[in-house]
């Protein structure tokens, strides 16, 4: 490949072996047939790639920076410190977060993480990357496993700089790519959690979470709650349908017990069942991102099919969908704010796979036995779900002329399936890390439940404190008698929800309230951080006097009761838990050191007020907006009422 711009690109990537070595590869084993540069109308380059008469274009045909302006301005925030650029493109993208990133910045400050070595090749060649390549503020991963990308983000990061963590998306390559990248999301709360606690601080999607409940809130608070089904369903036996391939294996004889079982589904299966004319009595959501609210298309005019929903959930899912719905909590996030003005909603467990918590609610309703079909945690026959979820539509979008679904699928399954497992049978199944958590979590809860549990999966790696069945077999044992399920679900859900809506917005206004005072006072401790910065250096503490004296006793009362709001320090200290961490090791760091300069208290002092600011800037127009649907709606329930 000849190009004006490759030989210098290559020069500069040297500095970075890991790729280097990739890129010549993929030079002698180049194959162009389904790439295709452009030129877009204002010259730049852009990109076309066709796979099986489908063209996928990587950038705007009109004006490709342009388009990368737009997408960086409205993901990156003022104050965040790290980003994870997945897809590189031809690199639009990049060079504008460099861009916005304040100098001098941080080595491995960016990772940038392409999945196709062809892709960044193209980019080599078209463009001239030098200056990006050669900035220590960036690190690669090009044509690496989700776990090696993970891997080499978490162990090249300095987690003591790490305040919050920016991810740019870029769209076509998330199209192409869907599981790949969400696998590297998973890896990256693994890495997060297990190295700073909790996800949601540290990364800029992670506040998704206390995000859609807000947005979700009125909504939630007007729906019964789950807790009406606890005990309701006692001996009445329940189908909890997983989306494993081997769903596929029993899938049809579902039909023959709805009037006899009680049919939870989770997300992932539900187009499944629908695609087959089977219509689950309720399904479960709870995932925060847009990408799983995709599970719902097609299917948002079930009215038969009970949603129920975690205030988490993408707000997509509880607008579009159409049928009857009931409200969940893990107990976190808003729920203490929730239940005090509204009925019980009734708490669930949730252990990273919404198939726990169908586990946990069949659990709750009293059923007997509790039966789980799709519940693989494997790769069953080189496969990752059943026919007709949303994985397969993310593996299409790789084919191409020389490989097949089956290919990418089985590509895929060898770079997770890490666990070994030799099944009593003598046969070896793998599956990934997460499943293989999941497999203890199971079998630790079967354990521990009264109720007998059935894994009629007809495959999979369950096997522990379970009967392994046929589901058929499954039918003869437990034929039971008509259960008129979804005329209880109507019954139960009929009454009306005792909530508090007067009393929720009163609320919500006090905490705006609390938020503009703290802001006032926010005001007052930078002039008085600026005041001391210029009048007490060089001294400590012990040393100031006069009017010093009493500007820095107000300054630490200020830090000490600015957040007394357990409530709002309660989401203050999730949005910016790392600081938190960071906050409350250097005061214990000062206050060991007798000399330690009033400059360096103030400093730290000062760094508090701004992680405050930010979360200010993050919740104040949540809450407003909240005060907003929930005072139409006051208002249009007084409308409404003839007293």
């Amino acid at each position: 490949m000849e190009s004006p711009f490759l030989k210098n690109n290559l020069k500069a990537l040297q500095r970075h072996p890991h790729i280097y070595a990739l890129v010549e590869r993929s030079l002698a084993a180049n194959s162009s047939a389904s790439y295709r540069l452009e030129r877009a109308k204002n010259g730049l380059p852009t990109l076309v790639i066709e796979s099986e008469g489908r063209a996928v274009t990587y950038h705007s045909r009109y004006d490709p920076a342009g388009e990368a302006r737009r997408l960086v301005e409205g993901s990156l925030q003022t104050g965040r410190t790290h980003v994870l650029v997945l897809g590189y493109g031809l690199g639009y993208n990049l060079e504008y977060v460099l861009a916005e990133l304040p100098l001098p910045g941080m080595p491995k400050q960016v990772h940038v993480v392409e999945p196709d070595p062809q892709v960044f090749l193209l980019a080599l060649s078209c463009r001239d990357l030098q200056a990006v390549l050669s900035d220590p503020r960036v690190d690669w991963s090009v044509g690496a496993t989700p776990d090696e990308v993970g891997e080499r983000w978490g162990s090249g990061l300095d987690w003591t700089a790490l305040d919050s963590l920016t991810l740019i998306e870029h769209p076509p390559s998330m199209a192409r790519f869907h599981a790949y990248f969400e696998r590297i999301k998973e890896k990256v709360r693994y890495l997060s959690n297990r190295s700073k606690g909790n996800l949601v601080t540290l990364m800029y999607t992670g506040n998704e979470f206390h995000s859609n409940a807000f947005a979700n809130l009125p909504d939630v608070l007007g729906m019964p709650g789950i807790g009406r089904l606890f005990d309701r369903f006692a001996g009445v036996p329940a189908v909890i349908v997983a989306a494993g391939p081997s769903l596929e294996k029993n899938v049809h004889l579902l039909s023959e017990v709805r009037d006899r079982y009680l049919i939870i589904a989770v997300d992932t299966s539900f187009r499944q069942l629908v695609a087959r004319g089977i219509r689950p009595h309720i399904v479960l959501a709870a995932d925060p991102s847009y990408l799983n609210s995709l599970d719902f298309v097609g299917v948002e005019r079930e009215t038969e099919v009970v949603l129920a929903v975690e205030p988490m959930t993408h707000p997509d899912i509880l607008t579009s969908f159409q049928g009857p719905k009931l409200a969940m909590t893990f107990g976190g996030g808003l729920h203490r704010l929730i239940d005090r003005f509204r009925e019980p909603t009734g708490t669930l467990l949730s252990w990273g796979s919404i198939a726990t918590t169908a586990f946990d609610l069949a659990r709750r309703c009293g059923c007997d036995p509790i039966v789980f079909v799709g519940l693989d945690l494997s790769f069953q026959d080189g496969r990752l779900y059943a026919r007709g979820s949303y994985s397969d539509d993310v593996f299409y979008d790789r084919v191409h002329p020389y490989t097949s679904l089956e290919h990418e699928t089985v590509e895929y399954i060898q770079t997770r399936g890490v666990h070994r497992i030799e099944m009593p049978d003598g046969t070896i199944r793998f599956t990934d890390e997460n499943m293989h958590i999941y497999r203890a979590w199971f079998e630790d809860q079967f354990r521990q439940t009264r109720q007998k549990i059935v894994n009629a999966t007809e495959g999979g790696v369950v096997t522990k404190y379970v009967d392994c069945l046929p589901f058929r077999k499954v039918m003869e044992t437990w034929a039971g008698s008509p259960v008129p399920v979804a005329g209880i679900l109507r019954e139960l859900m009929a009454a009306p929800v005792n909530r508090d809506l007067p009393g929720l917005l009163a609320h919500l206004r006090l905490l705006a309230a609390e938020l503009r005072r703290q802001q006032d006072d926010l005001r007052r401790a930078t002039a008085l951080c600026r005041k001391l910065g210029g009048q007490a250096a060089g001294i400590t503490p012990s040393q100031l006097t006069g009017p010093a004296l009493v500007q820095y006793q107000e300054l630490l009362d200020i830090h000490d009761h600015l957040l007394d709001s357990e409530e709002l320090y309660a989401w203050y200290a999730t949005h910016q838990a790392r600081f938190v961490t960071r906050h409350a090791s250097e005061l214990k760091r000062l206050k060991a050191d007798e000399r330690a300069p009033v400059t360096a208290w103030v400093g730290e002092i000062a760094a508090f007020f701004t992680s405050v600011d930010r979360f200010h800037a993050y919740q104040m127009p949540l809450i407003s907006a909240a005060i907003e649907r929930l005072g139409d709606e006051v208002m249009t329930t007084m409308a409404g009422d003839p007293e």
